[in-house]
């Protein structure tokens, strides 16, 4: 699953108390074989702390608290169902969902992009997982880097502590929750609602 997978294979270079040494002190077969022989537990924990351990974004800094609260609310709405919608940036903040059409399972998330308007200022996605580990599966890697520079994962339950942000290579990101501005409209909105013009490129 994603970045992190239970490989087989034959190792050669395995110390008997490897997984107490720092794991970047691990040789690649001790690698190997804890991916191949660790615990639900570990496996997870492991992708948790990974999630965590994030970087500056370089154009995308924050996201309005309005936006964040709409999007966890869709996701425990939509449960035991993914959900999925495109994310509109305004200078170095997400502000807003735009949604497509999209085709629901519990295991997937199929959004329509090719119906989404030649709109610059949508520079991301945002899906739901309904279960605890908001971590990017392989699918969502190739959809990160085809759709934008800011993606996020919300998981259950759904709230402040369940979502985590990427940018296009999956890497983890921090976005800082800012407060909506005063005249801040609706954070969501249908594409259909959308000015689409005739072609031109907004934000």
């Amino acid at each position: 699953m994603g970045l992190f997978r239970r490989r087989k294979g034959t190792w050669r270079t395995i110390r008997e108390d490897y997984r107490r040494l720092p794991r970047d002190q691990w040789t690649e077969d001790e690698e190997e074989h804890w991916w191949q022989t660790c615990s639900d537990e570990e496996y997870w924990a492991h992708w948790e702390a990974w999630s965590r351990d994030t970087f500056e974004h370089p154009t995308v800094r924050s996201i309005r608290r309005g936006c964040l609260e709409a999007i966890l609310a869709g996701g425990r709405a939509s449960h035991p169902l993914e959900y999925a919608a495109m994310l509109r940036v305004e200078g170095d903040t997400v502000t807003e969902l735009i949604l497509l059409p999209t085709v629901q399972g519990d295991e997937h998330a199929i959004i329509q992009t090719w119906m989404q308007p030649v709109d610059k200022s949508i520079k991301g996605t945002i899906h739901t997982h309904p279960d605890p580990h908001p971590y990017p599966s392989e699918a969502d890697l190739e959809f990160f880097a085809a759709n934008g520079t800011i993606h996020i994962i919300a998981g259950v339950p759904y709230d402040h502590d369940s979502w985590r942000a990427y940018d296009h290579e999956g890497v983890p990101v921090y976005l800082e929750v800012v407060p909506d501005p005063p005249d801040a409209g609706d954070p969501v909105h249908d594409a259909d609602e959308l000015d689409w013009g005739d072609g031109d490129d907004h934000g």
